[in-house]
């Protein structure tokens, strides 16, 4: 199994059950990075040499993966292009390497939010007595979207830096409102990008 394979599959089984650590607009993000990176050399990006994007799908709808690339890779790719110009990046020159190779994947799959009777109360409640069963009283299953943003240093190949974006799919949503959306978690994810050198 080849490395980028092996991250795809680790993503697929992995990424959905992340604690964000941010939350905007109905959609949870969480960023990583290298800190000892230098962000400030970062100047030119190109689409990652295997794709600019991939669809992967945790659940069986008798959806074509690739047909969803098709229908939201150009709106991922032009928020993405926006949002580099906006922070001066800019595409590398035909014929020429990039400083980072940008590359993003989309998760559809099952997600899932529980609350149980006695979730916010300690181990031993303050007046002493002991705790009653965690039971769970509310359950909700449902339709979840995530998109993993890598950039990927060129010289060594490395990711140096990862957003992840997860929301609620919600399928009555019309196509103006789902591009939107995407455009939206894409803004969010890289609202402070390049991050800042620690002083």
């Amino acid at each position: 199994m080849s490395h980028r394979r092996q991250i795809a599959a680790i993503l697929v089984l992995a990424v959905v059950v992340l604690a964000p650590a941010l939350t905007a607009a109905g959609i949870k993000i969480k960023i990583e990075f290298d800190k000892m990176y230098d962000f400030t050399a970062m100047k030119t990006y190109g689409w990652h040499p295997d794709g600019a994007g991939e669809v992967k799908l945790l659940e069986t709808l008798g959806e074509d993966p690739a047909e969803i690339l098709k229908r939201f890779g150009p709106v991922m790719e032009g928020a993405l292009q926006a949002e580099c110009a906006k922070r001066g990046l800019t595409p590398a020159p035909a014929g020429t390497k990039p400083d980072v190779y940008i590359h993003y994947y989309i998760l559809v799959g099952p997600g899932s939010e529980s609350q149980f009777r006695g979730q916010f109360i300690g181990g031993v409640p303050p007046w002493g007595l002991p705790d009653f069963a965690m039971t769970t009283t509310a359950l909700k299953i449902y339709e979840q979207g995530t998109v993993v943003l890598d950039f990927v240093d060129v010289p060594r190949m490395e990711i140096v830096w990862r957003g992840i974006a997860q929301t609620e799919t919600q399928r009555q949503r019309t196509p103006q409102e789902r591009d939107k959306r995407v455009r939206d978690g894409v803004a969010e994810m890289l609202k402070k990008f390049p991050p800042q050198p620690k002083k």
